[in-house]
């Protein structure tokens, strides 16, 4: 037994019928207010599951009978259209009888319930069951490991903790758990993790999520922009608005534990705090020194005040051309889909510009002739609202080969108008998204529920029937007015110098 195990097994008790799963801690490393909602909220406060997440749900279904199908030869038994308690008591039979694979077979020991997406007999380590084990692997549509610039690959944390909470319940059942855990991926490949790495984060995280859905220990929202898929969002939202809670200011965020701790428990005592004060000695505010705050008590203001503040000192670069350029993409394919751009220039251009690929099939020429509209275009601003692009285009150079020259020559280029409006000015608003932002100046888009989310969900429906035009022309419009939406906050900026 490992010591991740020895410590989950105290458990907290849960009011009859409650249980915990794998998804509470999943749904922990996002958000843990959303794992006490799901618990003891009320579910009529709810609002309806987003086009995205039922997208999600269903390419991970998808995903798991792609994989399933590639198992021809394994006998297989599915246990999906069982009950909980059918599921349970069958899953146990069939371990203790050593089946080689198990599909949606349920763990159940006390309150905790896991439901791996594949049971696998290992013949490679005895266990109580005999001179085999079992381990839980999951399918995923989605990649395990992930590479951040300038820093040394990680094993995604809300994986892991799914794959260690099944861990613990086979260790239980069967007195033994492997070292490693496993996923299978979108590319149906199997990527695997030490164990050991997470079994101090999986202990502690267990606890918390215990006290979470026990209401032991009570939550408060903290809003950031994973918010808006939530069924939650327009709850917590309305309690931050309502409370005057320091996490409706931009990047505050988790930060507000420590200035609730010392008595900073809304915007107004933000705006009206005297910096120093906690700059030093029993009320110094860990990790926050006095630009931090100052910022802090500036956007508090602003938020007081209603109307943004725009800082002088800056200058847009003057350019023979201007391209406002947006990138639609699915990460949950890694699939770039749709490049919308904007042109303008001194001659009273005003023209919108886009390349689509109809299919996945389609991205690598997509992208090669993108590559030759920035080369066509060597005098160009190009502004954007994230770093998403800039990534996005490198990911695609390295997978495809192409010129790195013409990326340096568009990131010679570019501007990054959300670290522009950052640097230079605050807003009465938690985010700084081109959505709010777009909005404070009055902007708005033609489709009454634009997202990058819902673009991805409308691309996915356009690829099951691609008759279906007036889905590309949807996405077309969005994309077009997000470029457009860019030039909205360029010209507040120029008229608010």
């Amino acid at each position: 037994m490992h010591g991740a195990h020895a410590c989950a097994a105290r458990g907290i008790p849960l009011r009859h019928g409650m249980r915990l799963t794998a998804q509470d801690l999943y749904n922990y490393t996002k958000c843990a207010h959303r794992v006490y909602l799901d618990a003891n909220g009320d579910p009529a406060e709810k609002s309806e599951v987003s086009s995205f997440v039922k997208l999600l749900w269903e390419m991970g279904l998808q995903k798991e009978l792609e994989h399933l199908g590639t198992l021809a030869g394994t006998p297989i038994e599915d246990l999906k259209a069982l009950s909980l308690q059918a599921a349970a008591e069958r899953t146990d039979a069939l371990m203790r009888a050593g089946a080689p694979l198990i599909y949606q077979g349920v763990l159940r020991i006390n309150h905790l319930l896991g439901r791996p997406d594949l049971l696998v007999r290992r013949d490679d380590h005895d266990s109580s069951l005999g001179a085999f084990y079992y381990e839980a692997v999951d399918i995923k549509a989605g990649r395990g490991w992930e590479e951040r610039e300038g820093s040394k690959p990680k094993f995604k944390r809300h994986y892991a903790l799914q794959i260690m909470f099944y861990r613990d319940l086979l260790a239980r059942v069967q007195g033994y758990a492997p070292p490693l855990g496993r996923i299978i991926n979108i590319d149906s490949e199997t990527e695997e993790f030490p164990c050991a790495d997470f079994e101090a984060d999986y202990a502690s995280s267990l606890r918390e999520v215990e006290k979470l859905v026990a209401a032991n220990e009570t939550s408060e929202p903290v809003l950031s922009s994973v918010c808006g898929q939530c069924e939650w969002y327009r709850k917590c939202r309305r309690w931050v608005e309502d409370t005057r809670d320091p996490t409706g200011l931009f990047f505050v965020g988790k930060q507000k534990f420590a200035l609730k701790e010392r008595g900073l428990a809304t915007i107004d005592a933000i705006a009206e705090m005297d910096v120093k004060r906690y700059l030093r000695g029993p009320e110094k505010i860990p990790g926050l020194g006095e630009k931090s705050l100052e910022r802090m008590k500036r956007r508090a203001q602003v938020m007081l005040a209603g109307k943004p503040e725009i800082r002088p000192g800056f200058v847009f670069p003057q350019a023979e051309e201007e391209i406002y350029f947006d990138i639609e993409d699915d990460p949950t394919q890694g699939l770039v889909y749709f490049y919308g751009m904007v042109l303008q220039d001194g001659n009273g251009r005003d023209e919108f510009m886009f390349l689509q690929a109809d299919g996945p099939e389609e991205e690598e020429n997509t992208v090669r002739l993108f590559w030759e509209f920035i080369r066509a275009h060597p005098r160009a601003v190009f502004y954007v609202y994230s770093h998403k692009e800039r990534s996005t285009l490198r990911a695609l150079m390295e997978r495809y080969q192409l010129d790195p020259a013409v990326f340096e020559q568009y990131c010679g280029q570019e501007l990054d108008l959300y670290k522009f409006v950052v640097d230079h000015s605050d807003w009465p608003t938690y985010s700084y998204g081109i959505k709010q932002i777009a909005r404070q100046v009055g902007f708005s888009w033609r489709d009454p529920d634009p997202s990058g989310a819902n673009s991805i969900a409308w691309y996915n429906d356009y690829l099951k029937d691609t008759s279906r035009k007036e889905l590309m022309q949807r996405i077309l419009e969005y994309n077009e007015d997000d470029c457009r939406a860019m030039i909205a906050i360029k010209r507040y900026f120029e008229r608010n110098a």
